[in-house]
């Protein structure tokens, strides 16, 4: 479904941005209420949905300067983003953990896309905008090297040199856990907050009309890509089942020397019960100037399982997934890990 075309944002690839016109009207408008009725966009090719704000600004991204000692993190939400930054950004800047705590992850390793999932000062309490650790895509251009980036987009929306210039580290996450989790994430933040159940957010995300969707588009994207000697493909559920050998294959990867007790260092540090209460990586100043909701049983970094999906789906709606998964990886020889009984 395709509607009239937005977006003053200029790729010099053949994108563009049209309007998703169900998410402009009811029940959606009601269920998503932070997209004001304006509903959400979609980029073709692909199918990448977004913002209307990102539509605008696109071209920010797409014309960085991509340097030869950057590292991209790529992944969809909620599969390891902030674990793997964080790990990255302390191996690129030799475990430098005294840093890590002085400076936010947001700032130190910024979101690309982030600023565009809303328009931030909307949100924000009064007078409290200015003390969130928010970046702008000029100031990021402006860091010194080298850069630990992070974002959530298709290859098409990125520099179109990114993947020959520099080092991309993409984190897949399976689609349960992937799914359970960013229904969370839009129970918590403000700037996307759903005000229905899981059963009706699933069907929005299946049907693609949920923020960073398609969910295969990003996975299968960087999965067909594997070969490149530039792109690293860590698992989620691989992390959770031994982060050690995840950490050696990072540092390796980067070119960067860990000795086995940094490794141990790195492995405390996010070990979950303490990376859940790190505000370096835990957006609470963020949460508390407004744009989240301070709920102690819905944080940020919320419980890193692998498995949960199985307390939330009914078995319809787990059969409904299952139907899913099966008819986008056929043929592609990528298979998920659902669940651990070690982690």
């Amino acid at each position: 479904m395709s509607g009239k075309s937005v977006g003053d944002g200029v790729l010099r690839s053949k994108v563009k941005f049209s309007v998703i016109p169900e998410t402009q009207q009811s029940p959606y408008k009601e269920l998503f209420p932070a997209f004001d009725g304006k509903g959400l966009v979609r980029a073709e090719p692909g199918g990448f949905v977004y913002h209307q704000n990102f539509a605008d600004n696109c071209h920010k991204i797409y014309n960085m300067k991509v340097r030869s000692d950057d590292v991209w993190i790529r992944t969809f939400p909620r599969s390891g983003t902030t674990w793997t930054s964080e790990l990255t950004w302390l191996i690129m800047n030799d475990c430098n953990f005294e840093e890590a705590a002085r400076v936010g992850q947001p700032i130190r390793s910024p979101n690309l896309d982030a600023n565009y999932i809303n328009h931030w000062d909307k949100f924000a309490a009064e007078g409290s905008f200015d003390t969130m650790d928010i970046i702008t895509i000029d100031e990021i251009e402006k860091m010194p090297s080298p850069r630990v980036l992070k974002c959530h987009l298709p290859f098409d929306l990125l520099p179109p040199n990114l993947l020959d210039t520099a080092k991309v580290i993409y984190v897949a996450r399976n689609p349960k856990d992937a799914i359970v989790s960013l229904f969370y994430f839009h129970k918590l933040v403000n700037l996307c907050t759903f005000t229905g159940d899981l059963e009706t957010f699933v069907d929005y995300f299946l049907d693609n009309k949920v923020l960073w969707t398609p969910y295969f588009g990003t996975v299968l994207d960087a999965w067909g890509k594997r070969s490149h000697p530039n792109l690293l493909i860590l698992f989620y559920e691989d992390m959770k089942k031994d982060i050690r050998a995840q950490i050696k294959r990072i540092s390796t990867f980067l070119n960067k020397p860990v000795t086995p007790e940094q490794i141990e260092k790195l492995v405390d540090h996010v070990r979950f019960d303490k990376f859940s209460k790190n505000e370096s990586v835990n957006y609470t100043k963020e949460i508390k100037a407004g744009v989240g909701k301070d709920d102690p049983n819905n944080t940020f970094v919320r419980k890193g399982q692998t498995g949960g999906w199985k307390n939330h789906f009914s078995p319809e709606v787990n059969r409904k997934i299952d139907e899913w998964i099966a008819k986008n990886l056929e043929g592609t020889g990528l298979k998920f890990v659902t669940e651990l009984n070690d982690q």
